[in-house]
């Protein structure tokens, strides 16, 4: 139970998840497709690839709203693009699955803080793209300043679910949901609100930002052409980079005597979560892997524990040359002079729904989450022929039953970012 009654220092877990994911849309989809191995990618339909590098994403074709948002009225959700939707109904989902309805807090003892790193960008390509096809200027109408925002997305799913607390839209790349449940884990903790939620949305398919990461000079993206589902080998030493994917996900978080009080099912206790900045190079980790090592280390120390109590490390993973040599030897130095079988797992879920950027922090937790519910390891997909560099166990050969107590999700991002969030099993 909570040490104090007001609130302070309370304990914080995990109740519900919500997912709107290419082909999932319940958390046992979601499981499913992690720890069965099924990759999500395949080939683009978006938009023609004859003459363009990049032949395969993580589309979300299959998503229905209506099936989530059976009372949103057509009135407000024309005026609504896909992100808006898949993330109010993640919202939906999130909170079906953790058993909460509207009217069971007061509004204001409840906040959202979303995650995205490109946020509005297929709003403005689509409008832009209308406008010059169509040449209709009421596609910039007044509905078009909240539907432009970066934040429109999440101001709206909290108006839809009626959040009244604390309501906001971060943007720090790739570790931006694990600021988001940075930030919902203190309000909690701090007893500023009964019940947070963590989401990360983002829907990055769009021809001029894969142009971006394509570049010649600094390609960071898989030119995979044949088999999509091994786009993405994380680890690997024949390794090609990562593959975009589109989607949402919310995690509810509340305070673990609250959550014990109404029965409900826990999937994880938040422990602890450390976000520093490198302060080195703006496009990539530092390679040598000693601050991410540093960091590990601040993280172990805020959430007492020790190297020997870590399980899993659900990485970062995105089989690109800088990320994994530098993971791997953030792993190497933190246990440094310790025979390898003594390492923990790391692995990635990269390969199965893709690269989403802002809302990878929290499917990263989520997948880390449901790892120790079921204490089960999902596997790395697509690893065949290990780095030398990176040649630990990354539970390669498929889900893995093991006794799993702590792990640490991790994420790295262009910015010179990185963060950690460690996490326990259910043991209440």
């Amino acid at each position: 139970m909570d040490k104090s009654k007001n609130g302070k220092n309370s304990r914080v877990v995990i109740t519900g998840i919500g997912v709107i994911l290419p082909n999932t849309f319940s958390v046992q989809d979601f499981w499913t497709n992690l720890s069965e191995g099924r990759s999500q990618l395949d080939f683009i339909t978006r938009f023609p690839t004859e003459d363009f590098p990049i032949k395969v994403a993580g589309e979300m074709n299959t998503f229905d709203w209506k099936k989530h948002l059976p009372d949103l009225s057509d009135k407000y959700s024309k005026n609504y693009n896909t992100e808006t939707l898949a993330l109010m109904a993640a919202m939906e989902e999130a909170n079906k699955d953790a058993g909460i309805t509207k009217g069971d807090l007061h509004p204001s003892k409840v906040g959202f803080i979303d995650s995205s790193s490109r946020a509005s960008m297929a709003w403005w390509d689509f409008a832009w793209r209308k406008y010059l096809e169509e040449k209709d200027a009421n596609v910039f109408d007044r509905y078009s300043v909240l539907t432009s925002m970066a934040s429109n997305p999440t101001n709206l799913t909290a108006i839809n679910a009626n959040i009244q607390g604390f309501v906001t839209t971060v943007s720090a790349a790739c570790v931006g949901g694990h600021h988001a449940i940075s930030l919902c884990y203190q309000a909690i903790r701090k007893g500023r609100a009964e019940v947070m939620y963590a989401g990360g949305h983002e829907f990055p398919l769009l021809q001029p930002l894969m142009m971006m990461y394509s570049d010649p000079m600094s390609r960071v993206m898989s030119l995979e052409k044949d088999n999509p589902k091994k786009g993405i080998r994380p680890y690997d030493k024949n390794r090609d980079g990562f593959l975009l994917g589109e989607g949402a996900v919310v995690l509810v978080m509340e305070r673990l005597d609250r959550a014990i009080q109404r029965g409900a099912k826990i999937y994880s206790e938040v422990l602890g979560t450390y976000s520093y900045n490198e302060a080195d190079h703006a496009m990539r980790m530092d390679l040598t892997g000693k601050k991410a090592t540093t960091g590990l280390r601040h993280l172990m120390k805020i959430s007492g524990l020790r190297l020997g109590d870590i399980d899993y490390f659900c990485g970062h993973g995105t089989a690109t040359h800088n990320n994994d040599l530098a993971e791997s030897r953030a792993i190497g130095h933190l246990y440094e002079g310790r025979p390898k079988f003594h390492w923990a797992p790391v692995g990635s879920i990269k390969p199965i729904f893709g690269h989403t950027f802002g809302a990878a922090g929290i499917i990263n937790v989520a997948a880390t989450s449901l790892m120790l519910k079921n204490q089960t390891l999902c596997p790395t997909i697509n690893l065949e022929n290990p780095d030398p560099e990176c040649d630990h166990d990354h539970v390669a050969e498929g889900a893995r039953k093991a006794k799993i107590r702590y792990a640490i999700s991790m994420a790295f991002a262009i910015g010179s970012q990185s963060s950690f969030v460690s996490l326990a099993a259910p043991e209440f």
